[in-house]
């Protein structure tokens, strides 16, 4: 039996990560657009300790009583101090404020723009169908290898963000000295501005030659990586208390953006069908037919024929037709019938 089957899947030639230069912002982190914990720890560090937030229902102070190991808990007041040892800064979303603004004109490939720029689920698609034309190394196309082409995504922006930041360090007040971590994360439909534009630029990505009509195609996505330069932490004039935060910097981001080369090709497998029922089998069911009555291949009621001979074995005959059914002496019965043509094109009916 000859399994050998065509199929087209997506094959990366380029799969790589370009960045931009730094953008930076100030920042104001509070409670009106960030959600925030606020964990006070005991003496040796441990994870084991006191957590805070606006919804405790303790009074929006430290106590909500837990004594965090012995210790006296801090109360919540506008004499804290703060002293912030260290900060982490995780970007889970980072895109364009307007993606529709993002033009074909704004995506080159060796000065030239390409076709046109798609954008689908946070993901850009820009087309090559006339670019490769002119684009295309004869001699690599000769070895059947990609050309390798210079991308440039140039003035995009600006931006839009959501971000977690973590911030550990010491407070002081009440005459005593704790250990805590603040984490505040953007709301839900809330997003950090960060205005500027960036530019990408790709030195050497590959792209293969068109065939059979299709062309590859540059998908693109964007994200970021960030950090908080001189971070400060004060009560919330609006709420106060340690339930009320607020959390100003200097947000630095670094645009990334992923870009991968694909086109569709073909590939030739080794893998067998799976033999399962037709979809019009109940029309089969109540028109039968009978065997050999017709020898037009090209009709419905030839296809049903060419398969339904007295056979409790499954066959092959000269048409490349292998077929398989439950023997059963009526012919107007139930039957299980399935077909299989296993020729170079691999297809079932």
């Amino acid at each position: 039996m000859n399994n050998e089957s065509m199929v087209y899947l997506n094959k990366v030639f380029s799969d790589l990560k370009v960045k931009s230069c730094p953008l930076m912002t100030g920042i104001v982190a509070d409670s009106t657009n960030f959600n925030q914990q606020l964990t006070f720890f005991d003496g040796n560090n441990s994870d084991s300790g006191c957590s805070c937030s606006c919804d405790c229902g303790c009074g929006c102070n430290c106590s909500c009583n837990c004594n965090c190991g012995g210790t006296s808990p801090i109360d919540g007041d506008d004499d804290l101090n703060y002293v912030v040892e260290s900060t982490e800064v995780i970007i889970s979303d980072f895109d364009l404020a307007c993606p529709s603004e993002l033009s074909a004109c704004n995506v080159t490939v060796d000065g030239m723009p390409v076709d046109g720029l798609d954008f689908f689920n946070e993901r850009y698609m820009a087309g090559t169908n006339n670019l490769m034309s002119k684009i295309s190394d004869c001699t690599c196309m000769e070895r059947g290898l990609p050309t390798k082409a210079y991308l440039l995504i140039c003035n995009v922006g600006n931006w839009n963000a959501k971000l977690t930041i973590a911030v550990r360090g010491s407070v002081f007040g009440c005459g005593s000295c704790r250990r805590f971590k603040l984490l505040m994360t953007t709301k839900d439909g809330y997003y950090v501005n960060v205005p500027g534009l960036s530019t990408f630029a790709a030195s050497s990505i590959c792209l293969p030659c068109t065939t059979g009509g299709i062309a590859p195609v540059i998908n693109f996505s964007f994200h970021a990586d960030g950090t908080l330069l001189n971070p400060e932490i004060t009560s919330d004039p609006q709420t106060g208390g340690q339930c009320g935060l607020r959390l100003t910097g200097c947000l630095i981001t670094e645009p990334i953006a992923e870009v991968q080369v694909t086109r569709q090709t073909l590939f030739r497998t080794n893998a067998e069908s799976v033999n399962v029922p037709c979809d019009d089998i109940d029309k089969c069911r109540e028109f039968p037919g009978v065997c050999g009555e017709d020898d037009d291949f090209g009709s419905a009621t030839a296809v049903r024929n060419k398969c339904c001979e007295e056979e409790t074995e499954p066959h092959q005959d000269d048409s490349g037709c292998c077929c398989g059914r439950n023997s059963h002496s009526d012919r107007n019965s139930r039957r299980s019938i399935s077909c299989q043509y296993n020729g170079f094109n691999g297809f079932n009916f």
